[in-house]
């Protein structure tokens, strides 16, 4: 060992030359894993913001705008249920899962009834009739807790933020959805924009049938009782339990706000009010059948091809849009169309809805939001012995669309597959039995499977 230290003394450049040698070596050990380092990572191209393209930016610019108001909504919805001093607690909050605008759903925990509820908060719309006062929330949300039907869903609470102009209502919530969320077989609780873009599948004509009846039964009660909720009668506010249809969303013509074919309504009515709510309730029975929406107020010949394999459906549609009188038939006289007739709904004879008995501020409540003059007296109807007389009811059926139904509505025929549908009653058979040669030369041609030539209407120009 004293030998190796003595020549390393006497040669000491030998130590310095391997120090150096082994600095260089680490060196070149660091550049060459820098290098794999660098090469090895992905560099993603980022556009900058003037090179975007005029959509993308848009579409930026509305992601921002969503998630803005999304945080300002549940900021709101915080600082409302920090002021109801506890009742309700922060759950989630839900996606757009409706279309209404300027409306935002949560789901909060009712410390009371420990039950899961849904809250929605919405902006006051400038067709609201009542002012935002503790005095008319008072009234509305006792004249609410007034609604008992078996077939309507109750109002848990109503509240006002006058301060922001919000309108909250708190619901009984139900994990299966409504209505629409069964025809397209969607999940519930999805964005709007996501859950509805596929194709809907129709109903079967039994559940048109027990679902149309149910939903009847809750717009007779509330037309007796003076609520005309016009167009708001859609399958997205029918939620439907156990196999049972609740209608909700009755509120809103309360509130002032529109439904989405409230325009088209008004169109197919002209000037006149009544009679929006029986468009619509035909509306929601063509969505069952169809598995689509109606998008025009009322159907055409394209529209009533979707529902060929259900013959007792496009009678119906033809009684509440174009039948014989020209008048849209009161809603007592749809419960008794034979489209109806062997429905039975045995929860709503064991549970009768009681009266419900309205105070003189409730009544001036549904006259202002029904668009009533002041001084005019509310009477309730009764739907069973009395029917719609009101000339503004008055309706005129497009020549040729009554021409394709009277004619080729014997020629819809259900599917080999499908069960035999109900017959019609005797009254309508006599009725076309009796039609022009000419019209019976072209039933025989339908029924040989004789493709016809494609005819236009007013509703379908040519192009």
């Amino acid at each position: 060992m004293g030998e190796v230290w003595s020549f390393l003394t006497n040669h000491i450049y030998l130590p310095i030359l391997g120090g150096v040698l082994l600095l260089a070596v680490v060196c070149l050990l660091v550049v060459w894993l820098v290098c794999k380092w660098r090469n090895s990572r992905n560099y993603d191209y980022s556009a900058l913001e003037h090179e975007m393209g005029l959509s993308e930016r848009l579409r930026i610019e509305r992601e921002q705008q969503y998630e803005a108001k999304r945080e300002s909504a549940l900021l709101n919805c915080q600082f409302y249920l920090r002021s109801m001093a506890g009742q309700y607690t922060m759950v989630e909050q839900l996606p757009n899962i409706g279309t209404r605008v300027n409306k935002d759903w949560f789901l909060v925990q009712d410390k009371r009834s420990k039950s899961t509820k849904l809250l929605t908060m919405s902006i006051r719309s400038s067709g609201c009739p009542i002012k935002l006062t503790k005095t008319n929330r008072k009234t509305l949300k006792e004249m609410l807790q007034l609604i008992h039907h078996p077939y309507l869903l109750p109002m848990d609470d109503v509240d006002f933020v006058a301060e922001q102009d919000l309108i909250v209502v708190v619901q009984h919530y139900n994990h299966n959805g409504s209505l629409k969320d069964i025809i397209y077989k969607s999940k519930p609780y999805q964005d709007v924009e996501n859950k509805y873009s596929t194709v809907g599948y129709g109903l079967s004509l039994y559940q048109i049938q027990l679902y149309g009846k149910q939903v009847l039964e809750a717009l007779i009660y509330l037309d007796d009782h003076g609520i005309n909720i016009q167009g708001h009668v859609q399958s997205g506010n029918i939620i439907i339990e156990n196999d049972t249809c609740r209608l909700c969303g009755y509120e809103n013509i309360l509130l002032g706000f529109t439904a989405r074919s409230h325009h088209a309504i008004r169109r197919r009515l002209r000037d006149g009010k009544d009679g929006g709510d029986r468009l619509a309730f035909g509306m929601l029975l063509y969505e069952m059948c169809a598995g689509c929406e109606l998008d025009t107020a009322d159907p055409t010949e394209r529209h009533l091809l979707k529902c060929q394999h259900c013959p007792d459906l496009i009678q119906i549609l033809e009684f509440i849009f174009y039948n014989e009188k020209g008048k849209i038939p009161a809603f007592y006289k749809i419960r008794n169309h034979s489209f109806f007739k062997d429905v039975r709904l045995l929860q709503l004879e064991r549970n009768r809805p009681p009266p419900m008995h309205f105070s003189s501020n409730m009544k001036s409540l549904i006259k202002q939001s029904q668009g009533k003059k002041k001084g005019a007296k509310l009477k309730p109807k009764d739907s069973r012995h009395q029917a719609s007389s009101n000339p503004e009811d008055m309706v005129s059926t497009p020549p040729k669309l009554a021409e394709f139904l009277h004619t080729s509505g014997p020629a819809y025929t259900s599917p080999p597959s499908a069960p035999v549908p109900l017959q019609p009653d005797s009254g309508h058979i006599q009725k076309r039995s009796s039609a022009p040669t000419e019209r019976s030369a072209l039933l025989r041609s339908i029924e040989k499977g004789t493709k016809l030539k494609k005819t236009y209407t007013r509703f379908d120009p040519r192009v």
